[in-house]
């Protein structure tokens, strides 16, 4: 015969195994969320850092960009210290004065000298000018012949003194430098000389800061250190920008565009460098930002089967 006792001891320690269960599956729950809470904002942490470390790669990319367009500047102005130079003392040359004070003016004589200068010094152009500015002589340049440049900013100050300018010249972008031809201090002619901007150039500012540009006069390139007919299609794409914008061009490139030096010449330079190009430097920041998450995931995982667990339990204490 059962005894009453027994009874109800066994059913007041089955209520209290139950409260016992219940209560850690209340523990359990909670743990869940916070743990879940405290997931939530980890990965918003990490999402959050991952887009700073893309925001510094792009800011990075932009300073090179913008570097490249002040080196470019850099070097067409030293080009234009040293061709002042150059036509300063050719200017003074026994040669060309000799075409000057002839009097009767050789044309053919004119333009064989020109050559030869023209070879000597590795010129793109070279030209004879009168004293308002008028073309009469002048070799690689054939559009210039006869062409008026007395209203030219680089004529006018070439009066006072030796100056250089950036140009649009025979279809390209250069450097031109006049100096004027005095005889008693008097204004008999002017010697005009110029280099254009080589692709070699272009190059060089790649090779060293990595970003690809191209200089256009309108929408022609005429100078560019690239043949890719994608990479160029991409920079005829970044030409378009406002100067000092950037934009993501081909999926692939950050680019900017700007105006070639401080020149009045209508030329433009296009920039492209490969987006997130120093991302490898930051690959390890890049992995630890999701540790915490990666964590904090591992501690809900064990709430979770904690909870399933307890779960379980209390449904087996039930049957």
């Amino acid at each position: 015969m059962s005894n009453p006792m027994n009874i109800v001891a066994t059913g007041q320690g089955g209520s209290m195994i139950e409260s016992g269960v219940a209560g850690r599956a209340g523990w359990s729950r909670i743990g869940i969320g916070a743990a879940s809470f405290v997931f939530a904002l980890a990965l918003l942490l990490s999402w959050a850092t991952q887009r700073r470390l893309d925001a510094w790669l792009d800011g990075l990319d932009a300073r090179t960009l913008d570097e490249s367009s002040k080196v470019l500047d850099q070097i067409v102005a030293e080009q234009g210290k040293q061709l002042t130079t150059t036509v300063a003392l050719l200017a003074e040359d026994a040669r060309v004065r000799a075409m000057v004070l002839t009097p009767n003016f050789d044309r053919a004589t004119v333009v064989d000298l020109l050559t030869d200068l023209k070879a000597t010094a590795g010129a793109s152009v070279v030209a004879l000018l009168d004293s308002d500015g008028t073309v009469k002589a002048v070799v690689g340049a054939p559009e210039m012949e006869q062409l008026g440049l007395g209203t030219s900013s680089l004529v006018k100050s070439a009066l006072d003194k030796p100056s250089a300018q950036l140009s649009v010249f025979a279809n390209e972008v250069g450097v031109l430098s006049a100096s004027a031809v005095r005889l008693d201090d008097q204004v008999r002619a002017l010697f005009l000389m110029g280099f254009e901007l080589q692709d070699g150039v272009l190059q060089d500012i790649e090779k060293t800061l990595g970003a690809t540009g191209a200089v256009f006069v309108g929408d022609q390139i005429v100078t560019s250190a690239t043949k890719d007919p994608a990479v160029e299609q991409a920079l005829r794409s970044a030409i378009e920008l406002s100067a000092g914008k950037y934009r993501i061009v081909a999926d692939r490139f950050l680019a900017t565009s700007a105006p070639l030096s401080d020149s009045s010449v209508a030329a433009s330079v296009a920039w492209l460098v490969p987006r997130y190009r120093h991302a490898d430097a930051v690959t390890l920041t890049r992995a630890l930002s999701w540790l915490p998450a990666v964590l904090v995931g591992i501690v809900l995982a064990f709430f979770i089967a904690l909870a399933l667990s307890q779960s379980r339990a209390g449904q087996t204490l039930r049957n």
